[in-house]
């Protein structure tokens, strides 16, 4: 190799140098903070996340009200009919069939909702309370046809459906404060609960 080349190659003048990324300093990166802040995008960004979330507990909720509500009226019509029957139940054969099909409608619909997580023991106890009402009027289903009713059965089923419903408001209150919402207990034992859009909604 030349003289004048192999010089080339090890002269330090003339070889590539590493371009070192620009220093930030405190001071500047205390500017891009403040300047954020000022703009409010952090504020803004948690605002929307949490209304975003209070909105997916709001709609769970209503959901679950719905197909509750609309359940637990009919089973304690039928119960009120029954007391009544005295033990004659032909006459309710068309009601206790209706509330069967409501009952299992409404079950699978509230299987198909997903709860948010404050509130998954709640879902989990209104599906219990599901079974447990279900059982009732798979027996007055049954009783219908072989004329075999008995009204102690039936009271352990209410037994078991009255003390696992004492256990719902509880855990909804316990799942209202995890998700930190605001609520209050009506005079009535319902409550009303706040979402961050201003909604306000009504439970049993």
């Amino acid at each position: 190799m030349p003289i004048a080349e192999r010089d080339y190659w090890n002269d330090d003048r003339y070889q590539p140098r590493n371009k070192k990324p620009p220093k930030w300093s405190w001071g500047a990166i205390g500017l891009v903070l403040i300047a954020l802040f000022a703009s409010g995008l952090p504020m803004k960004l948690y605002n929307e996340l949490t209304i975003n979330h209070d909105q997916k507990i709001r709609s769970y909720l209503q959901e679950r009200e719905q197909y509750f509500s609309s359940s637990d009226q009919s089973f304690k019509q039928l119960m009120t009919k029954v007391n009544e029957a005295n033990g004659d139940l032909s006459s309710l054969k068309m009601q206790v069939n209706e509330t069967d099909i409501m009952l299992k409608q409404n079950y699978l619909k509230l299987m198909d909702l997903n709860p948010p997580r404050d509130f998954k023991e709640l879902h989990t106890k209104t599906m219990e309370l599901y079974v447990i009402k279900q059982a009732a009027v798979d027996y007055l289903v049954s009783s219908t046809k072989t004329n075999t009713y008995h009204h102690e059965i039936l009271s352990t089923y209410i037994e078991e459906s009255n003390l696992k419903l004492s256990q719902l408001q509880p855990l909804m209150i316990d799942g209202l404060q995890k998700a930190d919402l605001r609520y209050e207990i009506n005079q009535d034992g319902s409550l009303t609960y706040w979402v961050k859009d201003d909604y306000a909604g009504s439970l049993e």
